[in-house]
C-alpha cells in the first residue's frame, strides 16, 4: 500500500494535517499563553484569541477535507489501476478536476491566514507595544536579587 500512496496527496494530506495540527497547534497555544502574559490586561483580546484558534483548525481541515484527502484518494486509485507513473504524471495533475480541486482549497486558505495567522501576529504586536508592566517590574528585580546573592558569601 505504501508504493502506492507514498508521493500522492496522501502524503501531503498527512504530512500537513499532522504537522500543523500537532506541532503547530501546540506553538500557537504556547505562543498565546506567553502573550497573555506579556500584554497589558487592557490590550488583551479574548476576541483575537478565539477567532485565531477557530480559524486555524478550520483552515486547516478545509484543506485537508476540499483538497487533499480527495485529491489522494483519486490519485491512490489511479496508481494502483493504470500505474504510478500516471498518478504523478503531468497529464493527470493537468486535468480540469484537479485544478478545480486546487482552487477549492483557496477559502480554507484564506481563512487560515487572514482569520487564523493575522490575529496572532497582532497580539505579538499588541505584548511589544503595550508590555505588562508587572513583567518589567519583576525584570528589574534580578538584578537586586544576584547582588543580594553574591553579598551573602
Amino acid at each position: 500500500m505504501s508504493y502506492y500512496e507514498i508521493g500522492t496527496a496522501l502524503t501531503a494530506n498527512h504530512d500537513h494535517t499532522a504537522m500543523m495540527g500537532v506541532y503547530g497547534m501546540l506553538a500557537a497555544g504556547l505562543l498565546l499563553f506567553c502573550l497573555r502574559y506579556l500584554t497589558r490586561a487592557e490590550r488583551w483580546s479574548d476576541r483575537a484569541a478565539q477567532v485565531s484558534f477557530w480559524s486555524l483548525n478550520i483552515g486547516l481541515a478545509w484543506m485537508a477535507f476540499a483538497n487533499l484527502f480527495p485529491l489522494g484518494i483519486v490519485q491512490l486509485y489511479h496508481a494502483v489501476d493504470t500505474g504510478y507513473w500516471y498518478a504523478r504524471s503531468l497529464e493527470f495533475i493537468g486535468l480540469s478536476w484537479v485544478n478545480v480541486l486546487e482552487w477549492a482549497r483557496l477559502p480554507g486558505d484564506l481563512l487560515f491566514i487572514l482569520g487564523g495567522a493575522l490575529p496572532l501576529v497582532w497580539l505579538c504586536c499588541q505584548a511589544l507595544l503595550y508590555p505588562n508592566p508587572r513583567r518589567i517590574a519583576s525584570e528589574t528585580e534580578l538584578p537586586r536579587m544576584l547582588y543580594t546573592y553574591e553579598s551573602d558569601r
